[in-house]
């Protein structure tokens, strides 16, 4: 039997299972950058008006390192600049999460062993998940580039600004199949995923921070993220870097397929550590039990913040020299900002705030997939109540990104203050900038598991969807498409980087945080589990 027979009925049934996720992703992540361009047309109508932007940008390195760098002051390259990454942002993490859900998730349900029953070769199921997942991709860029192309813009780079944000799917679709045959756990895989994903962001960062001829540019050319931009779209198409991610792609997909061929079915390449026979005294209660299965996440997470903050605290001081304009000064200041390092920590710890609002619902959701699943069964059946079962997983929502922002925190302020010779003045402030976001990423985990009392069979899509919506939200406010009280539905408005953030605020958001978890707990009270 072939092993890669019943791929065209897997990636149906794939289809079938992710239809409407599917939909709501492509059509948010290709909405963005047409919407934009649209955008940029009315705000930046003259070529006078774009080169006054495009110089306002490109003179502070805060925006250099989040956005990247405006490579020609035209209407195609502000698109291209401003929506380039942030496609491939919101493609990269999916593919890679879409990937090991139909793979080692499968495997590890029971439910592709199952498939295997059948007339089901080996290699079908990895197979049909990368089908779908480029496909995916492919789809995007097509309409990304019929979008621009509509709008008047150049073929050509809108073809290539398409193309550049789906190869970033390509590729951590690819590490995504890689991971999946390493551990037998989906957490485990997801983990190194992201994690892979996460150094990809930080290198392209510390490369992109340096400018356009910086002697840390090539930084970038070792980051499927920084390969995203360097296509150059709309400014003289470097089409041969298209070879980079399609090579790196093919090539991990290659090392899945053989890992996949050497290892066990529901086994991984790293195998699984016995445990003993009995359970020690401390693991018999259910806030034991949800360490158990969320530690492996929050440790990932906490290392991840430890090495970014790391990294980060140790560049913001070369931010500084950047602010030598009466404009630029008064950016700084309305942020509540000292200076041009401030300002850089303070937009990236808002931006990875709201990163940490995705780990948040990943651990308010693990509720569902414990019912799913059928292992909140077993639990439920002693004398432990559902409040109790679901408190023990919502200690480690709120808990646990407050020990990945804590973290966070601590690491950039000690390096900043190091690298300025002020730590007594500096870890203080930018602890408590970024232990700020902390309630907005509250009212996520409480969404969440509003969503997951009220509607759990929604809860998941439903979730991932409103933070992408609030996502959406703040970057048609930066772009003076929509208003303030529009973006205040948001609560990153509350908490973002171009103002102080008032403690009224936080007050309010914690509060709806809370009563949002408590109407889900009434909710999960009351309803029929399964």
């Amino acid at each position: 039997m072939s092993a890669f027979v019943s791929t065209g009925t897997l990636v149906r049934l794939i289809l079938r299972r992710d239809r409407i996720p599917l939909a709501i992703w492509i059509a948010l992540v290709v909405l963005a950058p047409i919407g934009i361009a649209a955008s940029f047309a009315k705000l930046y109508p003259t070529a006078a008006a774009i080169q006054a932007y495009t110089d306002a940008n490109m003179s502070t390195s805060a925006t250099i390192a989040t956005l990247g760098f405006i490579f020609s002051p035209t209407l195609g390259g502000l698109a291209a600049w401003r929506t380039g990454l942030q496609s491939a942002i919101l493609i990269a993490p999916v593919s890679l999460l879409l990937v090991i859900r139909h793979t080692r998730t499968e495997e590890e349900t029971g439910r592709r062993e199952l498939l295997g029953a059948a007339v089901v070769g080996r290699h079908a199921q990895l197979t049909a998940a990368l089908i779908v997942t480029l496909g995916a991709n492919l789809v995007i860029a097509a309409l990304i580039a019929g979008g621009l192309i509509g709008l008047g813009l150049p073929a050509a780079g809108a073809i290539a600004l398409g193309l550049s944000a789906a190869s970033s799917g390509w590729v951590f679709a690819a590490i995504g199949a890689v991971a999946a045959q390493v551990t037998e756990s989906p957490g485990g895989a997801r983990g190194i995923a992201l994690a892979a994903f996460g150094l990809a962001y930080l290198v392209r960062i510390v490369g992109d921070s340096s400018g356009p001829e910086g002697e840390r540019l090539w930084l970038s050319w070792l980051s499927p993220l920084g390969w995203v931009r360097l296509t150059r779209a709309f400014a003289g198409e470097r089409w041969w870097v298209f070879a980079l991610p399609l090579g790196l792609a093919v090539a991990l997909a290659v090392l899945a397929y053989v890992l996949s061929a050497r290892r066990d079915l529901g086994a991984g390449l790293l195998p699984a550590r016995l445990g003993p026979e009995g359970a020690a005294p401390g693991l018999r209660s259910p806030l034991a039990l949800a360490w158990r299965l969320q530690r492996g996440a929050l440790l990932g997470w906490t290392a991840g913040a430890l090495v970014f903050g790391t990294l980060l605290g140790s560049i913001g001081q070369s931010m500084s020299k950047f602010v030598d304009t009466p404009e630029l000064s008064g950016w700084v200041a309305r942020m509540g900002a000292r200076d041009a390092g401030d300002a850089f920590l303070f937009i990236i710890m808002y931006v990875l705030g709201q990163v940490a609002a995705a780990y948040a619902i990943m651990a308010a959701l693990r509720l569902r997939s414990e019912e799913v699943d059928g292992r909140a069964d077993p639990v439920l059946a002693t004398p432990v109540s559902r409040l109790r079962w679901a408190s023990s997983h919502l200690v480690f929502a709120a808990l646990g990104p407050t020990v990945v922002l804590a973290v966070l925190g601590l690491t950039i302020g000690l390096g900043y203050g190091l690298s300025s010779g002020d730590v007594g003045d500096a870890l203080p402030r930018l602890l408590a900038r970024t232990l700020a976001t902390l309630p907005a990423v509250w009212v996520m985990a409480g969404l969440a598991t509003l969503l997951y009392g009220l509607l759990p069979r929604l809860a998941m899509a439903v979730s991932w969807a409103a933070l992408a919506l609030f996502l959406a939200l703040e970057l048609g406010w930066e772009l003076q498409q929509v208003s303030q009280s529009v973006f205040d539905i948001s609560p990153f408005a509350h908490v973002h980087w171009a103002s102080p953030v008032s403690v009224a605020a936080l007050i309010w958001l914690t509060a709806v945080a809370a009563l949002l978890t408590a109407a889900g707990l009434a909710g999960l009270r009351r309803r029929d589990l399964g």
